[in-house]
C-alpha cells in the first residue's frame, strides 16, 4: 500500500494573484459579488419573451435569477447570493393552548 503525503502548494500565476486580489475586496453593503470570479455584474434569463401587436414587450417566465454574467460567459453557472444568509427563526406552534378534554 502506498503512503499518502501532502503536496506543497505551488506558486500562484499572475492571473490567479489578480483574481484573489479582486475577490478579496469587500463590496459595499447590499452589493452582490460572485464568489467564483469576484464580478458584480448579474443577469436574469427568461423563456418565452415576445413582442405583442402593439409593440409592447412581454417578459416571459424567469428561468434563472441573479446569475453571474462573467461566469455565465465562461460556461460556469454561479448564482450570486449574499455571503451570510439570514437566520430563520423557529416556527411557532399554531395552537396557543391545549384543547380541554371532556
Amino acid at each position: 500500500m502506498t503512503k499518502l503525503s501532502i503536496v506543497p502548494p505551488r506558486e500562484q500565476t499572475p492571473a490567479e494573484k489578480l483574481l484573489s486580489g479582486i475577490k478579496g475586496i469587500k463590496p459595499p453593503p447590499g452589493v452582490l459579488q460572485c464568489a467564483k470570479c469576484g464580478g458584480r455584474t448579474l443577469m436574469t434569463t427568461t423563456v418565452g419573451a415576445s413582442i405583442d401587436e402593439k409593440g409592447r414587450f412581454k417578459r416571459g417566465i424567469v428561468c434563472d435569477d441573479r446569475i453571474c454574467y462573467h461566469c455565465h460567459m465562461r460556461g460556469v453557472w454561479s448564482q450570486m447570493v449574499p455571503d451570510k444568509p439570514r437566520i430563520v427563526k423557529e416556527a411557532k406552534s399554531r395552537r396557543a393552548k391545549p384543547k380541554a378534554v371532556r
